[in-house]
This record gives structure tokens, C-alpha cells and sequence, in this order.
């Protein structure tokens, strides 16, 4: 019995390293609340397997191998469909814009003072006066950016071929004068574009080697 647990529990180590690695590196880099609820759920499902009769070990295999494959063409639609992204990864806050709080975007997110304050003294922050830009993450984490970093904005205004649109709201801006700023250069042609504090561009067209 106790070989047949100790057995058990190895191949349930491995399967989920292997799971892991099929998800690929995103699911430890950056779990966000889908990630975390399937992460969880093949935590259970594998747990619970060690517990069972051997012959239904592999029963719990095929239902990790059927959450993986999931997540798998999840991740496919989130690369290639923009929109279905905040629906499963959820949507960026920004708490703080230019050293001013948000503080009705801080109670539709339910985040107080006290957790603002802890995570910027995680983050060796002393005092919000430091603070020019805060964004609550998707997956719950925070960024900071501090008066005396880069003078790039944090917020993109092109991603993937794409025009972020509500960064362009949050920065008072629109599409007619990013197209102005890109001299006739195609949108789809660029990967990433930002701004820096005097409003000029930084583009990263694609390149495929």
C-alpha cells in the first residue's frame, strides 16, 4: 500500500511538471484567475487520484490531459481574438494616472488604502508622492512607476498590430493623431508602439527571423 501511494505520487509530480510545460511558460510567469482556476482544479483531480483504486488512476490522467488540451486552444484564441481577452484574462486598473489617485476605479476594483499601501512598501515605495503611474494587474499584481523612472508612458498604444484604443482614451488622445504620428507607416506592421512624455513614438515593427 505504501509503495503503491509513494508510486502514485511520483507520476502525479510528474504529470503535473509535464502540464506545465504544455501550457507553456505563461501559467507560472503570469497566472491570471482562468489560469489559477484550472491550475486548481488539476491540483485537486490529481490529489484526489492518489487516494483511488489503480484502476482508476488513469481516469484522473485522461481528465488532466482533457484540462490541459483546454487550456491549450484557450490560449490559442486569446493570441489570435483580442476581445475574448478580458473576458477570461480580465482588464488592467489604473489606480494611480499621473500622480493623481483613482479613487472610484479603486472601489469598483474593491482595493482600500491598506492594500495600496502595503503592496507599494512591497515594492520599496516609502510614500505615494513617489508614485506616477499604478496599475493593477490582471492577475492581481501590481506595477509601479515612480517619478524618476523611464520617461516611456506604461501605457501602450499599439499591441500586436492593434490600436489600444483605452489607452488612447486615458492618455486624451485618438486614433486620427496616432495615424498622424506613424507618417503613413501600416498599423498592422507594428507590434508595439509607446509614447514617451513629449507624445513621440516608439515603434517595434515586426520582424520574423
Amino acid at each position: 500500500m505504501l509503495i503503491n501511494i509513494i508510486f502514485k505520487s511520483i507520476i502525479v509530480y510528474l504529470i503535473i511538471l509535464l502540464s506545465l510545460k504544455f501550457m507553456g511558460k505563461r501559467e507560472v510567469g503570469q497566472v491570471s484567475l482562468f489560469d489559477f482556476a484550472i491550475l486548481l482544479v488539476i491540483a485537486d483531480i490529481l490529489v484526489i487520484s492518489v487516494d483511488k483504486d489503480n484502476n482508476k488512476f488513469w481516469y484522473y490522467f485522461v481528465a488532466t490531459i482533457t484540462l490541459c488540451l483546454i487550456q491549450r486552444f484557450l490560449s490559442f484564441i486569446l493570441l489570435k481574438f483580442k476581445k475574448v481577452r478580458p473576458v477570461l484574462d480580465g482588464k488592467k486598473s489604473v489606480i494611480i494616472y499621473n500622480g493623481k489617485l483613482m479613487i472610484k476605479e479603486m472601489e469598483r476594483q474593491r482595493y482600500n488604502m491598506n492594500d495600496l499601501i502595503t503592496q507599494l512598501r512591497l515594492l520599496n515605495i516609502a510614500s505615494l508622492s513617489e508614485v506616477k503611474y499604478l496599475i493593477l494587474e490582471n492577475n492581481g499584481s501590481i506595477s509601479a512607476f515612480r517619478y524618476k523612472d523611464n520617461p516611456l508612458n506604461p501605457f501602450p498604444v499599439i499591441v500586436s498590430g492593434e490600436i489600444e484604443s483605452d489607452n488612447l482614451k486615458l492618455l486624451n488622445l485618438d486614433e486620427e493623431w496616432l495615424k498622424y504620428k506613424l507618417k503613413g507607416k501600416n498599423i498592422k506592421d507594428i507590434y508595439y508602439a509607446n509614447i514617451d512624455e513629449n507624445k513621440e513614438l516608439f515603434i517595434m515593427p515586426f520582424e520574423y527571423k
